[in-house]
């Protein structure tokens, strides 16, 4: 992911277009043949369905609309951060005024950062790559840590469990 941070996102894009296409598919599946649930909900299966089907339809054509859709879902939600981060700094009470002071640096440095992202796609793409690859890693390190301490079968109390 970080060697070739365009092929991640490329991945990314298609696995989002496949999942939405599979997606869509399923929804107008229960749509169509869901009977026993209720009719507007059915509908709006169907309509959510068709939806999701032509953006992964969409996205599968042409991955470059869903990494531009997602780097820029980074900036707003880098911008959205640092604006909180800003707000907590000036109401925030609680902290020590060092401390506050320190959250309202991160905040203001956060909104700029949603800016470049904003200005260059590609800085975008690269944190997007980034957080993949640290969420991938991190996966990783879990399931090592699983495997190597070993799964071994809960005893479960009877008096505990509750019948559904």
């Amino acid at each position: 992911m970080l060697a070739d941070s365009s092929f991640a996102l490329t991945v990314l894009a298609y696995s989002l277009g496949i999942g939405l296409f599979i997606l869509g598919l399923s929804r107008i599946l229960a749509g169509i043949y869901g009977r026993y649930f209720a009719p507007w909900f059915r509908e709006i299966n169907t309509g959510g369905g068709i939806i999701a089907l032509v953006l992964g339809i969409v996205v599968i054509i042409d991955p470059q609309i869903a990494i531009g859709f997602l780097t820029l879902l980074v900036a707003f939600a880098l911008l959205v951060v640092g604006i909180v981060e800003i707000v907590a700094a000036g109401f925030a009470k609680h902290p020590p005024v060092w401390v506050r002071g320190l959250i309202g640096v991160v905040g203001v440095l956060t909104v700029i950062l949603s800016v470049f992202v904003i200005l260059d796609s590609s800085l975008g793409q690269l944190s997007l790559a980034l957080i993949m690859a640290i969420v991938l890693v991190a996966v990783g390190v879990r399931d090592i840590a699983h495997g190597v301490s070993g799964h071994r079968p809960v005893r479960i109390d009877p008096g505990v469990v509750t019948k559904v």
